[in-house]
């Protein structure tokens, strides 16, 4: 089963944002914030694939936001935020443990997940952003 098409997602202060389905194929698809421009896109890829051999065989799963804007000059500068998923295909292995570990990820950069206004924090993400850790 796919996601739908157009999606309509969270922005930090909790305002919803709209990407629309612009391609597909046999990995993934390529979504644009509807309120974007093709000078200044905003996209949202979904890809898939898979790594390994036999019994070493992982499903990579790769969610990516790329941010298009430009400088004063005109010169295009890109901001990217990925979400990797590499997750053995073995049995000890559960959904669960990688949810468990994603939600991990998410209390930690939004201070606590969220809420109807967003992210309920952005302290810790603001630190990783100044190369703390």
């Amino acid at each position: 089963m796919s996601l739908t098409d157009t999606l309509t997602l969270d922005d930090a202060s909790g305002d919803a944002t709209e990407f629309v389905l612009i391609s597909r194929d046999g990995s993934g698809t390529v979504r644009r914030n509807s309120a974007s421009t093709n000078a200044e896109p905003w996209t949202l890829v979904v890809n898939h694939k898979q790594t390994g051999s036999g019994l070493d065989i992982v499903d990579r799963h790769l969610i990516q936001a790329a941010r298009l804007v430009r400088d004063t000059q005109g010169k295009a500068r890109t901001a990217i935020v990925n979400v990797t998923l590499a997750v053995p295909q073995h049995e000890d292995v559960t959904d669960g443990m990688i949810m468990d570990m994603f939600a991990n990820i998410t209390d930690l950069l939004t201070d606590g997940g969220f809420g109807d206004s967003g992210m309920t924090g952005t302290t810790n993400l603001t630190k990783v952003l100044r190369g703390e850790s």
